[in-house]
């Protein structure tokens, strides 16, 4: 061969042949990777890479058995363990095949300087044997019954009996779950050792959690909530302690309101303010200024429908000011007014029934009240409940048997059986005939009267007995 034309062609031939050995081996790269996995491919921080993916399954469940783990707590080795020890197995096929379908072999130069797809993360694919991990506990002297257990954040009542959220607690117990899985973060890593205060059960709760956050703005909001009830001329501030005793917490984790203790504290109110329980000066017809005693007559907090209003009010976290659920008769009225001039006036000393209309007497008529012993309760009452052709139903103590009366009018006021009605059973009426014949707490009228009594009584009307 000529010396001269190699000399001189050399240049040009060496770069050829370079390119084309580059592209056979390119070529056979391809060819390679079409059932191999490509460079840098791992399983955690095992590599499979040039494998084949049964081959890869098979070294992966290898290298697990044979690693070795230095088992640390408070900075003290506690020893090595083997995961064969562990039982430790691995099922990385499926993922290893689809990892394996989706590399792209012409690209496998690339991949010498950057990872295609790996397995990351491992907790899905390997498993350790629970009762082996707990023999180990104990072999390295892990006892939960002397470390403290986790707790999770909640909400709580504080002293001062708010609901405040209370901290987690951070313990040092270990389970088998909690150690599958910080050893499996420590082999994601390739790290040899393992700290067991990585293998610590955690809170799942934090004071940080939105769920407690959120729970905790609730509460705030509805422990804050100001109402005022207007009554009666009276600004009446609930206490915010009254209001946050009222909360709870459910087993949901949901705010709720007792409504019984709302209508508790209502109740003292109408204890209070409520003309239902009040005692009244009175003009009568026979004695001059009397004393009434309560009874059903008079005003009062609906605390039922009030109780639902502000517990409403509560729940939502808004402020209210307003005059509150009223019941009864009289509300606004002095009380020393608010009979009116329209009543049925019972006189127990004098025996007499006495009706007022528009302040002019309409009817008076002897009558029979209680007997000693089954007396007539003095009261201010009002008529609720008004029938022809009745049978009154009830049980005599006195004769120690229950009995049917029919009567031709009832009228009946208070809540305790009392009413008016006629007695043709009754020889007389007024004067001491109570004293040997008299009803069981009811006003016996003469039948002759009691027409002209159920035509001028109506619902609503007050009945005063004194």
């Amino acid at each position: 061969m000529n010396t001269e034309f190699i000399k001189k062609h050399i240049k040009y031939v060496l770069p050829a042949v370079g390119i084309g050995i580059f592209i056979l081996l390119y070529l056979l790269g391809i060819w390679f990777f079409q059932s191999h996995f490509v460079p840098n491919t791992k399983v955690g921080a095992i590599s499979v890479s040039q494998l084949t993916l049964e081959n890869a399954q098979a070294h992966v469940q290898k290298e697990l058995e044979e690693q070795q783990v230095m088992l640390t707590e408070n900075e003290q080795e506690l020893g090595y363990i083997e995961l064969s020890q562990l039982n430790v197995q691995s099922d990385t096929t499926a993922i290893l095949q689809q990892l394996l379908e989706q590399q792209s072999a012409a690209k496998w130069p690339v991949y010498l300087f950057a990872s295609p797809q790996s397995v990351e993360q491992l907790d899905e694919y390997v498993t350790f044997d629970s009762s082996m991990i707990e023999g180990l506990m104990v072999s390295v002297g892990v006892n939960n019954n002397e470390r403290t257990a986790s707790a999770d954040a909640y909400i709580g009542i504080s002293e001062a009996g708010v609901y405040q959220i209370k901290e987690e607690v951070y313990g040092q117990q270990i389970s088998a779950t909690s150690f599958e899985s910080a050893l499996e973060k420590q082999l994601e890593n390739g790290k040899n050792s393992l700290d067991l205060a990585s293998a610590y059960i955690q809170p799942l709760v934090r004071q940080d959690t939105a769920e407690v956050t959120d729970l905790q703005a609730r509460l705030d909001k509805m422990q804050n909530v100001a109402i005022t009830l207007k009554l009666d001329g009276e600004s009446i501030v609930i206490p915010s302690d009254e209001i946050a005793s009222w909360i709870f917490v459910d087993e949901s984790q949901e705010p709720q309101v007792n409504v019984e203790l709302i209508e508790d504290y209502l109740y003292g109110l109408n204890e209070t303010y409520a003309s239902l329980f009040k005692t009244r000066q009175f003009e009568s017809t026979y004695q001059g200024t009397v004393t009434l005693e309560p009874g059903t007559y008079g005003w009062y907090i609906d605390r039922y429908t009030e109780a639902e209003n502000i517990a409403a009010n509560v729940l939502a976290g808004e402020d209210a000011t307003r005059e509150p659920a009223i019941g009864g008769s009289g509300y606004g009225v002095d009380i020393s007014d608010d009979i009116g001039a329209s009543y049925v006036e019972v006189d127990v000393y004098h025996q007499m029934m006495t009706i007022y209309i528009e302040g002019e007497v309409a009817l008076q008529t002897a009558i029979v009240t209680g007997t000693p012993g089954t007396n007539t309760v003095p009261g201010t009452y009002q008529v609720w409940n008004m029938e022809e052709e009745s049978t009154l139903v009830g049980y005599n103590p006195r004769t120690e048997m229950d009995y049917e009366q029919p009567v031709d009018y009832w009228i009946a006021f208070d809540d305790q059986a009392q009413g008016i009605h006629d007695a043709n059973w009754q020889s007389s009426f007024g004067g001491e005939a109570y004293l040997s014949n008299g009803s069981l707490g009811c006003i016996n009228t003469p039948p002759g009267v009691m027409p002209d009594v159920f035509e001028l009584v109506y619902y609503g009307m007050p009945v005063v007995i004194f």
